[in-house]
């Protein structure tokens, strides 16, 4: 029966993630060990979420939606019985609240780059940029070079002292 619902799954998902031959493989394996239990990813909507899941590890609740067509209310519950079973796991860092797959095997391995990956959001990176090339630099400097709010500049450079990229003295900003 479990065998029966792999295959179900995997071929009704395989036109919507074109080559993603490794992602196929992890889903088809977690359910030969025995991680889809029949509350977890025994539905058609959490399995194809634990399926966007491991094809784009770490996206956001709204992504996730819209990338599935699913209703919020819908998305939500089936997120909370998948992370109350320990299919999915949580991650609030920096704002954000990203969706990680549980299990073994490669794909797993791909949940760690890309932790490491949103850890940089695009916009910190150019103000890391933009702190290197300006050398000593005020919030209001950053801010102006990249067009946006002094604020904002102000709070990634606040988020990227506290990583240790940049060092604050006085009122200045200088790269590690």
């Amino acid at each position: 029966m479990v065998a029966v619902s792999a295959a179900y799954v995997v071929g009704k998902s395989l036109e919507a993630y074109p080559g993603s031959a490794t992602a196929v493989a992890a889903f088809v394996s977690l359910f030969a060990l025995g991680y889809a239990r029949a509350s977890g990813l025994g539905h058609p909507t959490r399995a194809r979420i634990y399926k966007h899941l491991l094809v784009l590890p770490g996206d956001h609740f709204r992504s996730i939606i819209r990338s599935l067509s699913i209703g919020v209310g819908e998305g939500r519950h089936h997120l909370n019985v998948m992370l109350r079973e320990g299919l999915v796991r949580e991650d609030k860092t920096n704002g954000r609240c990203r969706y990680y797959a549980e299990g073994r095997g490669p794909a797993m391995e791909r949940n760690e780059l890309f932790a490491k990956h949103w850890g940089y959001r695009d916009l910190r990176l150019r103000v890391l940029f933009a702190v290197r090339n300006l050398g000593d630099a005020r919030p209001s400097a950053v801010a102006k070079s990249l067009g946006i709010s002094r604020q904002l500049a102000a709070y990634h450079l606040r988020n990227l002292e506290e990583l240790g990229l940049v060092t604050r003295v006085g009122r200045n900003y200088r790269a590690s």
